[in-house]
């Protein structure tokens, strides 16, 4: 499982990305060959241990890390507007600041901005799931005190009528 976070992700990766640059570099400068194997990434922590290499399929064919897989523009079935990107998802009731997300698991965390008509700086957990091809999510907890709490919540993607806190889910297009 990667939990991928604003603040860790992407410097975690450029971090690992320096020190093997320098491992390679240092290699090339006295000529010896170095495959990483007493190395790969060990002291600084960043690698390996995480998960956030290629062998759990959240990154890409380059190793880079991958988004969140909900960016972009959507429209729910009630005529509202998603648009979600790497660090927020705004629709009418709001606007969320992302902090981290599972893609495997199908979910994200975000606090509710200030300006939020309902439960302004609370914390709201937003799950997805896929029926066929059709799109649906839930904002599973809206009123979090912390975003452990908002981690807290779940709902059943199995039950699209009733598993959102016993309403519907909501499908996107």
């Amino acid at each position: 499982m990667i939990i991928n976070t604003r603040t860790t992700g992407s410097f975690g990766k450029l971090t690992s990305l320096s020190a093997c640059l320098l491992v390679v570099l240092s290699a090339c400068e006295s000529g010896v060959a170095d495959d990483g194997a007493e190395t790969g990434g060990a002291e600084t922590g960043e690698t390996g241990e995480t998960g956030e290499t290629g062998e759990t399929g959240e990154t890409g064919e380059t190793g880079e890390e991958m988004s969140l897989a909900l960016i972009g523009s959507y429209t729910d079935e009630f005529g509202d507007m998603h648009t979600i990107t790497a660090e927020q998802w705004q629709n009418a009731a709001g606007s969320f600041a992302i902090t981290e997300w599972d893609n495997e698991q199908q979910w994200l965390i975000a606090q509710n901005a200030a300006a939020n008509m309902y439960f302004p700086d609370l914390w709201s957990r937003f799950d997805w799931a896929w029926d066929s091809e059709d799109l649906y999510y839930c904002q599973s907890v809206y009123d979090g005190e912390t975003a452990e709490d908002a981690l807290a919540g779940s709902a059943d993607p199995n039950d699209l009528m009733m598993g959102c806190g016993g309403f519907a889910w909501t499908k996107l297009f």
